[in-house]
């Protein structure tokens, strides 16, 4: 795959961004123009593009595929177990942000092999407090910084450090009143502003092997939008990962006009602040999909009950079968994945 090819991604030593010069805003958006990925996209975003979703709605699996066939047949075979599990949750969440808690209980079906958690935590390095008490935690983490954080670039070095594997949490726009914070990524940004904003944002630190949204309901339902992100992404040599705020994500059929392969999250672990009943629930709900499929991507944030529950979690997630990843395992988990559809195409061998 392109991006274990170009980087030998791993938690402990995650690939590493280089600094780049004063000029290369704008060499890079001279190249990004040259290359023809971007036509149609550096225009004025300007059209209501996205209704709010609904919440029973709020996967990415419903999404437009990719023209490959290899693709498609990993995609949909994880997919479809994914959505029975999913049919178990409680989809009445208000805020569309985030996911409920599921209300039923499935019977799990053991895959054969040792299912990966991969535990992203979101909305890092705003409380230095809560950034120190998750970095402590035990087994492998992804932390998602996000980067208008004071001191982010020291923060992110510093995890990277402690062996934790840096995400980006990229601001973009959502549906509704909330408040992304500053430089964030909107529909109604020219070209060169959302380009402008788009650098601000991925220079502010290094050493993140990729990039999800923060918020971004409403963002995310942008095609054109989300080509220029994922375009220049691709130059960047990392990966995007869909938090799936929205059901009606175009994340995925943005990803196939430009040729690359992104990822999405299956649960987010604290809907609600406060609620550690909910948080339990949805760990039950990762691991019913990680045993059914092989692998589950969770998110979460890094407040106080939330790293209460998932403390002894993490600690007993090994004994019980599981094994904690990082979040670029997706990589090789994909090559397994296209690997497996090829042998599955394969006609039996003739000696």
């Amino acid at each position: 795959m392109k991006y274990a090819r170009e980087h030998n991604f791993k938690a402990a030593k995650p690939a590493i961004r280089w600094p780049r010069s004063p000029n290369a805003g704008l060499i890079a958006s001279v190249v990004i123009a040259l290359t023809g990925v971007l036509i149609g996209a550096i225009s004025a975003y300007v059209s209501e593009l996205g209704a709010v979703a609904s919440a029973a709605k709020t996967s990415a699996l419903n999404a437009p595929l990719r023209d490959d066939r290899l693709f498609d047949m990993a995609y949909h075979a994880r997919a479809k177990i994914v959505r029975q599990v999913l049919e178990s949750a409680d989809w009445s969440a208000p805020n569309l942000e985030r996911l409920a808690p599921p209300q039923k209980t499935l019977p799990t079906t053991p895959t054969g092999q040792k299912p990966k958690i991969i535990i992203i935590f979101d909305d890092m390095g705003i409380d230095k407090h809560a950034y120190e008490n998750t970095v402590a935690l035990p087994g492998p983490l992804t932390l998602s910084f996000l980067p208008y954080a004071n001191d982010v670039d020291q923060l992110a070095a510093a995890a990277r450090k402690a062996g934790r594997t840096v995400m980006l949490h990229l601001p973009m726009e959502p549906e509704g009143e909330a408040d992304p914070g500053p430089v964030a990524l909107t529909s109604t940004m020219t070209g060169v502003a959302f380009l402008d904003a788009l650098m601000w944002n991925l220079e502010r630190f290094d050493g993140y092997v990729a990039v999800n949204n923060h918020m971004g309901s409403k963002l995310t339902t942008d095609e054109a939008a989300m080509k220029t992100v994922l375009a220049y992404l691709k130059q960047e040599g990392v990966f995007f990962l869909d938090s799936v705020t929205t059901g009606d994500t175009k994340v995925r059929s943005a990803a196939a006009r430009v040729g690359v392969d992104v990822f999405s999250r299956d649960v987010f672990l604290d809907a609600e602040a406060g609620d550690k009943p909910a948080i339990r629930k949805q760990l039950r709900l990762v691991e019913r999909i990680a045993r059914q499929t092989g692998y589950a991507v969770a998110i979460c944030h890094p407040r106080k009950e939330t790293l209460e529950v998932l403390g002894p979690w993490l600690t007993s997630a090994p004994e019980r079968g599981f094994e904690l990843a990082s979040v670029t395992e997706l990589v090789d988990i994909r090559r397994r994945e296209k690997l497996r559809a090829i042998a599955t195409m394969a006609p039996a061998l003739r000696l």
